[in-house]
């Protein structure tokens, strides 16, 4: 067995915590139960339906007092109708602002958007929100920007408070179809509707549509099947059911095709039936529903088959088959379509809305013409004695408050022991091994991570462990080659060695793209923390940034590097801490270990490495490869990283810190990869739980922070979390506040000149932390992350090509300046074009943008040849005494 084999082994049968579970809906008994009947005798169809407030809403749509076959005419609503309790009763609520029908409808947290509609002679554009007033009983009606067109059985759904419509049939004419896909941002009211890229295909009406979270944990727009009209050639008429589906992404702005509707019998055995035995199932017309964290419940349907006959004629309703009753269910993660059961009764044109724990389906046509005042509700796991909330109660926030106190006064400790810029950015070379090396896995380890490895490892599996893995490698050439120069030299920033090796010119190259890069990233750090910790906690999210940013720039600018270690320190203790009593909770309440292993035997959570051949997907070699380099890159050329290891006393000290580091990063890895996993088992056996968690994947660990700790506890994890960022935070501002002093300011300065540049450092540090703080919020306001995270994307596509000019300056020889250069820029340049016109996995962008530098820096410089080469006698002397390189 190789070693990779035996590894693997270990790995699984040290954390064998994976759950064996079944597609939550693939079931034929669902649990379906009857509400109380609407107060419409006969029922309507195209009702305008919601929740808010608790209250289940449902109003307006349309019905045939005197049967259609008997040549009744369609009578249009618009009384109201609140259900607040799933017993009843029905209380009347008042009136719609007009009669309406087979308008577009979601629930928000602000009221119910509806929008357009049409009654008996139009086809509107109207919108307004419907708000439940719960205290006061009542119903309120508040007017919204108009659509751009009118529009009717079109569909909306929100995800958070942004509304998306699909444009449905702009008059009453059934041919008359939009095609328009719009947004509505509730927080930008002025700004209108904006037109979006279209979906796919021809325009349609009455199409199938849910949200639901996509495999990366984004929540996006899922539109099923929907039809159109049209005639043939001979003037009769057509009616085209879609059987194709398409996800919505808001971070892209772009459409993806998904599986279509599968191949499906009729389960009613109608004549004619086997004409249709070979076609995939239409859904027109029908609704659908979110269920669980990865499947789409649809319900019903219009498949179109029996509206017109053999000889392209219309069939008279009273001979047309009632609507199936079949429930589909689409999973996302595999996209693929399964049959999950039948409903009591198959209806069109009424909506599917979450409510009470429960999908509530009310009225709706069972067949052309005819309605039913009956509502059907599928019951989610996760109601009753299996539901649960959060508390984050007075206890937490006043250990949150102590926790954040504590990390200010680390700063004004160690304030009154900064005398001078090397204290303010080295600590006088004093920090302990131990406290360097808890350092350096704290700054590794953001918010972010402790919340998004768990988070894969739930949605996924344990390949991603193949990282912490590859850090032995790598630290092995770090603690061997790059450590013994760094110490001799006793530089200040990584980049000073570059000077010495090369010029000048590289050396200010390498520091200003690190400087951008993490100037480019301390907005990011602390907003996405920020929101999921106000989704879990209730704090706002304004709120969060402005403590995270406030009191890290204070104990920052005090303490420097002192206070930024000794902060680390305590955060990786408590989050450590944390995640172990999260993973105990978890494995207590489904049984111990034994279960957890025969769950994860079961299935397939604990999976590493596929041994195929492949570039795009996270193979073996992928992640072996990938992991490596993408390793290589912070300790070698990420100033945050490698100032921790320069502020112990010598090289033997930097190489115990760098050692614990290691020893630490294996076993976390494990922790919080066995933590996802957990939490995957015990969601798993408690459905009811799993059906209440955020949208958000990285919002898991906190969710199961302040839903199972115990409070006070819960209270010192969440401040973990909040450490957590706030390292992230003033870790970029110390290192890029050196960076500027040593590698510019410093470095620059008339010859001759000595100063002392801690005045410098500190107001650096503030304004550092400001930008920080401010870029955070503006952000969180503007929904703008996706453009700031492009701009880091690229600005990280140069760190394999950075790692690349370190490797060139410490092992090779024969590299010139200008190679290195050539090689930086290269490198770089070809990492990003792999990255934005092929198809190539991720993971290998820094083993490509290494190797580039490496091949063409090397390459050039043997061409141009010349002096320069090592001028410093940096490599001969590895193993004697240097005299330290002025900055």
């Amino acid at each position: 067995m190789s070693w990779s084999a035996h590894l693997a082994s270990l790995v699984i049968w040290a954390w064998a915590f994976a759950p064996t579970t079944e597609g939550c809906a693939q079931s034929e008994q669902l649990p379906f139960e009857l509400l109380p009947e609407l107060p419409v005798e006969i029922g309507v169809g195209g009702p305008i339906t919601g929740s808010h407030e608790g209250a289940l809403i449902v109003g307006g749509g349309a019905n045939f007092p005197v049967p259609l076959v008997e040549g009744g005419e369609k009578v249009w609503h618009d009384e109201v109708f609140v259900l607040l309790e799933s017993a009843g009763p029905w209380r009347e609520a008042g009136r719609l602002p007009r009669r309406l029908a087979y308008a577009a409808c979601t629930s928000t947290e602000l009221g119910i958007v509806v929008a357009g509609g049409s009654d008996e002679d139009s086809v509107y554009r109207e919108v307004y929100l419907l708000e439940w007033f719960q205290s006061e009983r009542r119903l309120g009606v508040r007017d919204l920007p108009a659509l751009p067109e009118p529009s009717a059985f079109g569909a909306a759904q929100a995800i958070g408070r942004k509304v998306y419509v699909l444009g449905g049939k702009r008059s009453k004419d059934d041919k008359d179809l939009s095609g328009a896909f719009w947004e509505l941002d509730l927080d930008d009211l002025e700004r209108g509707w904006v037109g979006l890229p279209p979906l796919p295909g021809p325009p349609r009406f009455k199409v199938v549509s849910a949200v639901q979270g996509d495999v990366t944990g984004e929540v996006c727009l899922f539109v099923f099947s929907g039809s159109l009209t049209a005639e043939t050639g001979e003037g009769k008429p057509l009616f085209q059911m879609f059987t194709d589906a398409h996800r919505f992404s808001p971070s892209s702005g772009d459409w993806s095709g998904l599986a279509q509707l599968p191949v499906l019998e009729d389960p009613r055995a109608l004549p004619g039936g086997a004409n249709f035995e070979d076609s995939r199932w239409p859904i027109n017309a029908g609704c659908a529903a979110r269920y669980g964290e990865s499947e789409i419940l649809t319900f019903s349907g219009s498949t179109g088959r029996y509206i017109v006959d053999g000889a392209g004629d219309i069939v008279p309703p009273s001979e047309r088959p009632d609507f199936a009753a079949r429930v589909l269910a689409y999973d996302v993660l595999e996209d693929a379509w399964a049959e999950a059961g039948s409903m009591p009764v198959g209806v069109v044109t009424t909506a599917a809305e979450i409510w009470d724990g429960r999908i509530v389906i009310p009225s709706g046509e069972v067949r052309p013409g005819i309605r039913t005042p009956m509502v059907q509700a599928l019951l989610v796991p996760g109601t009753g004695d299996d539901s649960i909330s959060a508390h984050f109660g007075g206890l937490d926030y006043l250990v949150l408050a102590l926790y954040l106190a504590l990390m200010l006064a680390v700063g004004v400790y160690f304030a009154r022991r900064e005398k001078s810029t090397e204290d303010f950015f080295l600590a006088g070379r004093k920090i302990p091994w131990w406290a360097a090396g808890l350092s350096i896995f704290g700054t590794q380890l953001s918010a972010i991570t402790f919340m998004a490895i768990p988070a894969t490892a739930y949605g996924s599996d344990w390949r991603r462990i193949v990282g912490q893995l590859m850090l032995l490698p790598v630290l092995l050439i770090v603690i061997h080659s790059f450590l013994p120069l760094f110490r001799r030299l006793e530089v200040t920033t990584a980049y000073e060695f570059l000077e010495a090796r090369f010029s000048l010119a590289v050396r200010l190259l390498a520091s200003a793209i690190f400087i951008l890069f993490q100037l480019g990233r301390m907005g990011i750090v602390l907003l996405l923390p920020a929101i999921a910790l106000s989704a879990v906690t209730g704090i706002d999210t304004y709120l969060c940034i402005a403590l995270m940013g406030v009191l890290a720039t204070i104990y920052t600018t005090l303490g420097g590097i002192s206070a930024v270690i000794w902060t680390d320190v305590l955060q990786v203790v408590v989050l450590i801490g944390g995640a172990l009593l999260c993973l105990a909770v978890a494995i207590v309440d489904v049984g111990g270990v034994g279960p957890m292993v025969e769950a994860a035997m079961a299935s397939e959570k604990l999976h590493i490495f596929d041994w195929e051949w492949g570039a795009t997907d996270m193979v073996a070699w992928v992640l072996i490869v990938g992991f490596f380099f993408t390793n290589l890159v912070p300790y070698t050329t990420d100033q945050t990283v490698i100032q921790r290891y320069l502020t112990t006393r010598d090289q033997g000290q930097a190489a115990k810190s760098l050692w614990l580091n290691l020893v630490i990063t294996i076993p976390t890895g494990l922790l919080f990869f066995g933590l996802g996993t957990a939490l995957f088992v015990y969601y798993s056996a408690h459905p009811g739980e799993q059906a209440q968690l955020p949208e958000k994947a990285d919002q898991l660990v906190p969710w199961f922070v302040v839903t199972h700790l115990p409070t006070g506890v819960a209270g010192v994890v969440v401040a973990g979390i909040f450490a957590a960022a706030m390292s992230s935070l003033d870790s970029s501002m110390n290192s890029i506040s050196t960076a500027v002093v040593n590698d510019f300011v410093g470095r620059l300065q008339q010859p001759g000149k000595v100063r002392n540049y801690l005045g410098l450092a500190r107001v650096l540090t503030v304004v550092l932390g400001v930008v920080g703080t401010g870029a955070a919020m503006f952000l969180a306001t503007y929904e703008i992350k996706y453009l700031f995270d492009f701009f880091q994307k690229v600005l990280g596509l140069f760190g394999g090509s950075l790692a690349g000019v370190f490797l060139l300056a410490v092992f090779s020889r024969r590299t010139n300046a200008v190679g290195a250069l050539v090689g930086l820029i290269s490198g770089a340049a070809l990492t990003i074009a792999v990255a934005f016109l092929t198809d190539l996995n991720f993971l290998l962008y820094a083993a490509i943008g290494n190797l580039g530098c490496v091949i063409i820096g090397y390459t050039t410089s043997l061409f141009i040849g010349g002096p320069g080469q090592d001028p410093n006698g940096l490599l001969e002397s590895r193993n004697g005494g240097a005299s330290r390189v002025a900055s």
